[in-house]
């Protein structure tokens, strides 16, 4: 048997005396994908950062191609021969593609010492289509799609003789297609000998491309599998220490109420256009689509934030044509951003504040806040939305990124809406936090409630959704529901391949 391209034996680390990772046992060969999972605080991210050269271990060895090794910077950890593509990208979006894929690189030049743009596109040209990358070495690194960032800084992680590449949660934010695109990336590289550390909480992609798959919890590797010999469950028992028996629980009764919230030919500018539907009370309808397809824009612009310059919306059945976002608040409906860290939360506030300042004049008189009054809600928000905070007074950024998201809708929520637009609200967390999310959107619904939940995690639209809409390019590709409610159904629609829930006839050719 070869011998392992990486061994840790017993390696370990803690912070303040707390450990983060209890010493482990791990191997990992050439050509190999090893799926790394567990819920968020469970030692993958210390990890991945002794790995990459962020921490040293406080003990135990790593053995990197039958040596002993203790990287001490990020670069010595890349010049190695490992390479780490974290899930919030390091970037330059305004410099160009080249720029950043040759970036740390010696760039080539004239005689004269300016840089050879015409050598350095040509370079970067080279190297891009080495991975079978068709994307204009001059663009602006901001213009390019969510994959296309990823395949850049992959391109740009192998250029430098990488044998093994560390992916932290790399498709939370692609596509279905997309993700199947890096998926053929990541098969090629395997059959090319890369070795392949995969880290994400979507296990239904663990159980697609891993070869095997090592579960952490409490900082304590607790399980490693081949993965044609295991399952969902089991992985899922791993994690979180107990049975999971509904991931996508449906406790809410089949009938529906009164609509709620009505477009008729809503359109937003160049966003999206003739947008028709409705949502009833005690439902939860998906929106599903592309990235770029116009969903958020659509959740957007009924919450206030674009305006609708054709077609009608009604909310609880009046018309609705808010300006601002504080007018779908008084009304009753709420919004959950996609982005949490960008678009929902100040990092540096308080858990406290974070959540009061959702409903903040709801506990005021004369413009003051009832200190109390703001101290006691916020209080039974942490326990009714089970968030785990050392106190109200914790910075809400160290949170998990459960947590972080558990709070956001802490905040909302607690405003006792009518309608809610959910927007991504299980990314990044992990099964457990995901499962809490999912249980809380089923009783809303159960309540009453109205539910947008827009997701690109296809197992979630399906398993959560009563009915789905597909969008295509800003459109509403296809409303599917009952028997006609299918992964590949969603994907057709979504690539515009779908027509009513039937798949295109063929065009005749002559």
């Amino acid at each position: 048997m070869s011998e392992p391209l990486l061994k840790l034996d017993s390696v370990a680390k803690a912070f303040a005396g707390v450990p983060a990772l209890k010493p482990i046992q791990l191997e990992l060969s050439s050509g190999e994908v090893l799926g790394l999972i567990g819920e968020n605080g469970a030692g993958k991210s210390t990890l991945i950062k002794i790995l990459s050269g962020v921490h040293a271990p406080d003990s135990g060895t790593i053995l990197w191609r039958g040596s002993e090794v203790r990287f001490d910077s990020p670069r010595a950890a890349l010049e190695g021969g490992i390479a780490t593509i974290h899930q919030e990208l390091a970037y330059f979006g305004q410099l160009s593609v080249a720029e950043n894929l040759l970036m740390g690189e010696r760039w080539p030049r004239h005689w004269w010492g300016g840089v050879n743009w015409s050598k350095l596109h040509s370079e970067a040209r080279s190297q891009l289509a080495r991975f079978d990358l068709d994307i204009p070495p001059r663009a602006c690194f901001h213009e390019l799609s969510a994959a296309q960032r990823q395949e850049v800084a992959i391109a740009h992680a192998l250029s430098r003789r990488t044998r093994l590449l560390i992916l932290d949660e790399p498709t939370a934010s692609l596509s279905e297609p997309e993700v199947q695109r890096l998926f053929a990336h990541l098969k090629r590289l395997r059959r090319e000998g890369v070795a392949i550390l995969y880290v994400s909480h979507r296990l239904d992609e663990i159980l697609q491309l891993t070869d095997r798959v090592a579960v952490l919890r409490d900082g304590e590797l607790v399980a490693t599998y081949r993965t044609a010999e295991t399952h969902l469950n089991q992985l899922v028992r791993d994690m979180v220490g107990r049975a999971l028996e509904q991931i996508y629980p449906r406790t809410r009764p089949s009938q529906k109420g009164e609509p709620l919230l009505e477009l008729d030919q809503a359109s937003c500018a160049d966003r999206f256009r003739k947008i028709t539907f409705k949502i009833h009370a005690g439902e939860i309808v998906g929106l599903a689509g592309l990235i770029g397809a116009g969903r958020s824009e659509l959740g957007r612009a009924i919450y206030g934030l674009y305006p609708i310059d054709r077609g009608a919306m009604r909310l609880c059945g009046k018309p609705w044509n808010p300006t601002a976002p504080h007018q779908a608040l008084r009304a009753g409906l709420v919004y959950l951003p996609e982005e949490r860290k960008r678009q929902g939360l100040v990092l540096d506030h308080s858990v406290r504040d974070s959540i009061s300042i959702g409903f903040s004049e709801l506990i005021s008189r004369f413009g003051l806040i009832d200190w109390t009054a703001e101290t006691n809600r916020v209080g039974q928000a942490l326990s009714r939305f089970a968030i785990r905070s050392r106190n109200q007074t914790q910075e809400v950024g160290t949170l998990s990124g459960g947590n972080q998201q558990k709070t956001l809708l802490a905040r909302w929520l607690e405003r006792g809406p009518t309608v809610i637009l959910l927007d991504e609200p299980t990314r990044g967390v992990d099964v457990a936090a995901k499962a809490e999310i999912h249980a809380l959107i089923d009783r809303l619904a159960g309540q009453g409630k109205a539910v947008l939940l827009i997701s690109s995690d296809l197992p979630e639209v399906l398993g959560m959704s009563d009915r789905v809409l597909v969008m295509h390019r800003g459109e509403i590709a296809a409303e599917l529901g009952s028997e006609a409610l299918t992964q590949e159904n969603v994907i057709l629609a979504a690539s515009g391949l779908l027509d009513n829930g039937r798949p295109p006839v063929p065009r005749r050719t002559t």
